[in-house]
């Protein structure tokens, strides 16, 4: 979100400086896996609406952000194939499949979705285990590699004059009169006439505005397999558990999902076995991959699962953008260009009104 944001504010031709207290991407964002798979077509809430309309422009932004750094973006739409579970899910797919088929765009070839029996599963993944039921074949799911576009957003934020200062922890936001001033380091003060708040699950530690964000860590495990050649072509959903291949042989297992763990970012003997399990039992050939890196993360979970996007009604020309769960790389390029109309317009063609900050009732911080 931060580095997005500043991107496209400073292609407006404003003068930006991004304030990272650790290395760029290095909380949530180098946690995920790079999944980017749209919420189904039945549910049509706001969220979901801006969630794929982000997805369906993503292999746009990555052209884009191509061109803009010179660099390589890791960008595959292979789709997504979920294992069904019995009656009851191939019934809501059928349903799904119809959704999808009148109302999203055509991508890719037609059937943009599709019911795979338990043969057709077969011959299209052979090496997942046999699964009677069939499966869900979305077609328009795709996956991003989260190093390489990291490596991008930041070149492209350098050539757009964006001045980046990492190792750089911000202390206190310098509001005054109900305005924001700019914020305080450790080391100096960076004044400045718009601020925009991307800090995720740290969000609370500025006083000034952590009521009217509420945003709450939820810890996410995850590892990578190497198996040395490509054993799965499309990004697999076994319950909980997803597998996302790459070409090359990587393949990234994802994902517990812990809201009692607190910022306790740890990997636990639980965790990983829950991951590798899972992946062996989907994938059985996964046995003898190499484990190559075990990883944990803090998702930053907004109030009634929904981001938080919008000016802080308290606090003129302050800005958020946080609370995104699992979907933060996918709402990415749609979330920056929310908030650089936001900070250059002070207003967005999007409805973002269910994702506005909360209001304080008066005298409260």
């Amino acid at each position: 979100m931060g580095l997005t944001s500043a991107w496209r504010i400073a292609q407006r031709g404003l003068k930006v400086t991004l304030v990272e207290a650790d290395q760029c991407g290095s909380g949530a964002t180098r946690a995920a896996l790079g999944a980017l798979w749209p919420p189904s077509p039945i549910h049509t809430g706001p969220l979901q609406s801006l969630h794929r309309q982000s997805l369906w422009g993503f292999d746009t932004f990555a052209r884009e952000l191509r061109q803009a750094s010179g660099m390589v973006v890791e960008f595959l739409r292979q789709g997504r194939v979920e294992l069904l579970s019995g009656v009851k899910a191939r019934a809501d797919a059928v349903k799904e499949v119809a959704a999808a088929q009148a109302n999203w765009p055509s991508l890719v070839p037609s059937p943009v979705m599709q019911l795979l029996s338990g043969d057709e599963l077969h011959r299209e993944e052979p090496e997942v285990m046999p699964w009677p039921e069939g499966a869900l074949w979305c077609k328009l799911s795709a996956q991003v590699g989260v190093e390489s576009l990291l490596a991008a957003l930041q070149a492209a934020c350098r050539q757009s004059g964006v001045q980046i200062l990492e190792n750089t922890r911000v202390v206190k936001l310098d509001i005054s009169e109900s305005t924001f001033r700019g914020v305080h380091t450790l080391t100096n003060n960076i004044a400045a006439d718009k601020g925009v708040l991307t800090t995720g699950v740290w969000t609370g530690q500025f006083t000034d505005v952590a009521a009217a964000v509420p945003i709450h860590p939820v810890r996410g495990q995850a590892l990578l397999l190497h198996s040395g050649r490509q054993v799965i072509f499309r990004i697999i959903k076994n319950g909980k558990i997803f597998l996302v291949p790459w070409p090359d042989g990587r393949i990234l297992v994802g994902s517990t999902t812990e809201r009692q763990a607190g910022f306790n970012n740890i990997n636990t003997a639980e965790g990983v076995n829950f991951l590798l399990n899972g992946a062996v039992a989907t994938c059985p050939v996964l046995a003898t991959a190499r484990l190559e890196k075990i990883w944990s993360g803090l998702r930053p979970s907004g109030p009634h699962g929904r981001p938080i996007i919008g000016e802080l009604k308290h606090v003129q020309g302050l800005v958020v953008a946080g609370g995104h769960f699992k979907i933060g790389i996918g709402m990415a390029p749609l979330t920056g260009e929310i908030i650089a109309d936001l900070v250059t317009q002070g207003r967005s063609k999007y409805d973002i009104s269910p994702f506005l900050p909360q209001e304080l009732s008066a005298g409260k911080a």
